[in-house]
């Protein structure tokens, strides 16, 4: 069987507006040569590295998104068949969590953004800034290959996998160990996701979509569901003020009394369906195929883990809402309120206060979907993607 020949793109990414003077291009240049030679010399396989100018980026309200960088490159990579991509920029990329941004490699996409803008930090002026400059960039280009590889960050100032805090922690970075680069050679068919479907695009899906179950599962659990929870507020207080209205209503302690325990897991069932498609399709990147219509195994991932993620956080959101609702029902309403409230002598027991906790759950959910899908899309799509910012 051939060895696979597995593409690395490194893309230098120019924005709308700003004039470039040839620095940024030669500086990828150059750290580009350096990154080849020490990929070349430390992996026993086949990577191709290459430079090319990407699209224009023209600045939103609040600067330049790293996001923004992100889906860009998803473009470029699907239509360039590449299995993993570097874009490098000089202009500032901003953060979710830090106050400026070195880099951002994304896991779940293959797709890692670097920024020239802070190699050089203050105080450093007086210092050969082009060596310098070069040296880091290179060694954050090795640094987010590794992390789209899936190596763990390690303790100790002098591997490529360090954490970085400051731009000069860089320099003291210059080597992965014998384990790291077993690793690396093991990881990198496995995590490529290069593959393109050739005939039937459902059977392509669904092969790789079961292949890379561990992949997915993985990304879904990186992305942090309970967080992403947590970042939709415009969803919970929506779920809020309908299961609140609901739960005053005669008829829905009567729905709850005499629904089956079949019907209400449909329901439930359909709830959870609705409501993760109109999530999914309000903060999931445009997956797109290539212009001979071809999809990729990469966006298969990415989708899967996407979705998945959606579905593991409307869980912890209808456990949250369904324990609450049942805490309402038992210590807010009495009992002999709760006897008389339903037509149904089963009204008041236990079993009818759990149906009646997941129907308000299932309700809350659905129509919390609707209403969350105006939460920022820029939050939530750092929670799913963006969880690695160096």
């Amino acid at each position: 069987m051939p060895e696979r020949n597995i593409a690395l793109g490194i893309m230098q990414l120019d924005v709308a507006g700003k004039k470039s003077d040839g620095a940024l291009e030669a500086l990828t240049k150059a750290a580009t040569v350096e990154f080849n030679q020490i990929i070349q010399q430390k992996l026993d396989i086949q990577v191709e590295s290459f430079s090319f100018a990407g699209p224009s980026l023209t600045a939103e309200e609040n600067g330049y998104q790293a996001l923004d960088f992100i889906q860009i490159g998803i473009n470029e990579k699907t239509e360039r068949k590449l299995a993993f991509l570097l874009i490098i920029t000089d202009v500032e990329i901003a953060a979710a969590s830090m106050s400026y941004l070195l880099a951002l490699p994304s896991q779940l996409t293959n797709v890692a953004v670097i920024s020239t803008r802070r190699l050089i930090a203050y105080g450093e002026d007086e210092l050969p800034q082009q060596e310098i400059r070069t040296k880091r960039l290179t060694t954050l280009m090795l640094h987010c290959f590794g992390r789209l590889l899936n190596l763990d960050y390690v303790q100790g100032s002098t591997n490529y996998l360090a954490r970085v805090q400051v731009p000069d922690d860089l320099d003291t970075m210059q080597h992965f160990t014998e384990l790291q680069h077993q690793k690396m050679v093991e990881n990198l068919p496995r995590e490529a996701n290069d593959r393109y479907s050739e005939s039937s695009k459902l059977a392509f899906i669904g092969r790789h979509t079961l292949g890379n179950l561990p992949r997915i599962l993985r990304g879904a659990i990186r992305a942090n569901p309970a967080r992403i929870a947590t970042k939709l507020p415009t969803m919970i207080a929506t779920a809020l003020s309908v299961i609140i209205v609901l739960i005053f209503g005669g008829e829905t302690w009567d729905f709850a009394a005499s629904v089956s325990y079949g019907q209400l897991a449909v329901f439930v069932f359909a709830s959870f369906l609705t409501a993760t498609f109109v999530l999914y399709r309000a903060f999931s990147f445009r997956l797109i195929s290539t212009r001979r219509g071809q999809t990729s195994e990469s966006s298969v991932v990415t989708a899967g883990a996407t979705y998945l993620a959606l579905v593991l956080t409307l869980i912890c959101l209808f456990l949250m809402f369904g324990v609450l609702m049942y805490g309402v029902v038992v210590f807010v309403f009495p009992d002999p309120l709760m006897s008389t409230w339903t037509s149904d002598k089963d009204g008041a027991s236990f079993a009818a206060h759990m149906r009646l906790a997941a129907f308000l759950a299932s309700v809350g959910i659905l129509s919390g979907s609707l209403g969350g899908s105006a939460d920022s899309r820029s939050v939530v799509r750092n929670v799913l993607f963006a969880v690695d910012e160096t």
